[in-house]
């Protein structure tokens, strides 16, 4: 895994909940963009929406060339027969909204089992497998703009008001 020695370059975006940092490096493999992406505290971008979809493309994409990764992947066709089935985000989100471009996804290679944007389709959705690392140069970070704060459990609160009381209590009767 070859992650920090690769040069990058950087851009960030945001729509909706979500801020979005394209990353670019030539070559990258799939798995180690998703590494790299949980790294900095995010994931491998999902898109969901139309309108997502077109945010990328408009904003993202914008003046770009070649392809980069996305947060999703295929499991279960190993015989390469059903390419469109079994896809599913990295988050676990609903597979519901697909752009894939026209004959894709089609397995044309062996393990074209990860999801990019390729400029070579308008940006459209491109099924890709690790021999392609050479035509890839980067990826797409999401992260949510506004994380939600990890709520303390009633357990802890009340172990922690407990201690505190029988602290309080006995410095009193030591005076």
């Amino acid at each position: 895994m070859v992650l920090f020695s690769i040069p990058a370059l950087a851009s960030t975006f945001s729509f909706g909940d979500s801020e979005y940092t394209l990353v670019e490096t030539s070559g990258i493999s799939w798995a180690d963009a998703k590494l790299a992406a949980e790294a900095s505290g995010g994931h491998l971008a999902t898109i969901t929406s139309a309108a997502e979809s077109d945010f990328f493309k408009s904003q993202v994409f914008k003046d770009l060339s070649k392809a980069y990764w996305l947060g999703a992947f295929q499991t279960g066709d190993e015989n390469r027969q059903n390419p469109t089935d079994n896809w599913q985000w990295v988050t676990g989100e609903d597979w519901s909204y697909t752009d894939w471009s026209s004959n894709e996804p089609n397995n044309a290679a062996i393990d074209e089992m990860h999801l990019s944007a390729d400029s070579r389709y308008g940006f459209k959705w491109n099924d890709e497998g690790s021999a392609v690392s050479k035509m890839i140069n980067g990826y797409v970070v999401e992260k949510p703009l506004n994380p939600t704060p990890t709520p303390i459990p009633g357990a802890i609160w009340l172990m922690g008001a407990s201690l505190v009381t029988v602290l309080g209590l006995k410095r009193r009767f030591k005076k």
